[in-house]
């Protein structure tokens, strides 16, 4: 399995161009295992694709927003869904920044054709935005509530389009909300949230919770985080099913 081919990609900082139209701005490509959520362990095609409505202040894709960058390179859907169908893999993850920023048709047409291809497809937003006509064509969502000491808020009301769907049926994919905890204070925002939103708990969505992850941050202190992170969970409310992630 070989990484995607980003040597032509061009520094839009000095000589900015706009985005061809039946192209998608990507970030990167590769295929690695997936190291969060419930696919955690699983081989995945990863598809980053470039522009973020966020910018998280402990963001660890800043190439990917364009905030901070202006470097991507320019795919067709169909030469995305050819370089995911050469890596082997069944499942895919369609990845940012925040892939839902996408054109929406040319989004469309790229997830038409990984499902036509066979492949399984994880969706990672962070749940601001809300794509009907992508309802039933993911098989997995991995939404991901910005808090406070990202420098963002959360968007409860799109949160509750989410639910809504899969209660509907409108979703056919398994749903799955996943919160990044830096702080004691992450944490208490993080109850609340879900407290204040009880169809997460009634609909037995799945709830993971995971320590910050920076580059800087040393084994060790990563270690502490997850066990700290852990026995909080294990004490703390037993609404949903919540599980503290590495």
């Amino acid at each position: 399995m070989s990484d995607f081919s980003l040597a032509n990609m061009v520094d839009e900082v000095a000589n900015a161009s706009p985005r061809r139209a039946s192209h998608l701005r990507v970030s990167e490509c590769f295929a690695s295992i997936q190291g969060e959520g419930l696919d955690i362990g699983r081989p995945f095609s990863f598809i980053r694709l470039f522009g973020c409505n966020y910018y998280c202040s402990w963001c660890d894709t800043k190439y990917a927003v364009q905030h901070w960058s202006d470097t991507y390179d320019e795919q067709t859907p169909a030469s995305l869904a050819a370089w995911a169908a050469a890596q082997g893999n069944e499942a895919v993850c369609l990845t940012g920044g925040e892939p839902l920023t996408a054109p929406r048709d040319l989004l469309i047409d790229l997830v038409q054709r990984l499902k036509a291809a066979g492949h399984y497809l994880d969706v990672q937003t962070n749940g601001t935005i809300f794509r009907p006509a992508l309802a039933d064509l993911i098989d997995s969502w991995s939404v991901s509530p910005k808090l406070g000491s990202s420098g963002m808020v959360e968007r409860p009301e799109v949160l509750r389009r989410y639910l809504a769907a899969a209660a509907a049926g409108t979703l056919r994919g398994r749903l799955l909300f996943k919160f990044v905890i830096a702080t004691p204070a992450d944490l208490a925002l993080t109850w609340d949230l879900l407290q204040s939103i009880p169809e997460i708990a009634t609909q037995r969505i799945p709830v993971i919770l995971q320590p910050e992850g920076l580059e800087h941050a040393s084994v060790a202190d990563y270690a502490a985080a997850l066990r700290w992170l852990t026995e909080a969970v294990a004490t703390g409310p037993a609404a949903a099913p919540w599980r503290a992630y590495p």
